[in-house]
């Protein structure tokens, strides 16, 4: 009689039944995010975009406004 009640078991039922990709393509994937990041970081930092961790108050900005540019036209 057991041995029917472990054959009807759940597969559902919360127990661990593996990583159903395989180790190998779970490794990859950890290589392409890596990668992606590496990329994004290096164009951060070879442009001199900030990440945006910085204060909006402490940092110097030059902006140009374009309303006190005077009309030449008159």
């Amino acid at each position: 009689m057991s041995d029917s009640k472990e054959d009807k078991k759940d597969p559902f039922d919360g127990e661990y039944i593996g990583n159903i990709w395989g180790w190998r393509i779970s490794m990859i994937g950890a290589a392409v995010i890596v990668l992606l990041a590496a990329f994004a970081a290096y164009r951060h930092h070879s442009m001199g975009v900030p990440f945006g961790f910085e204060d909006p108050s402490a940092t110097e900005q030059t902006v140009t406004d374009s309303t006190t540019t005077q009309d030449t036209a008159r």
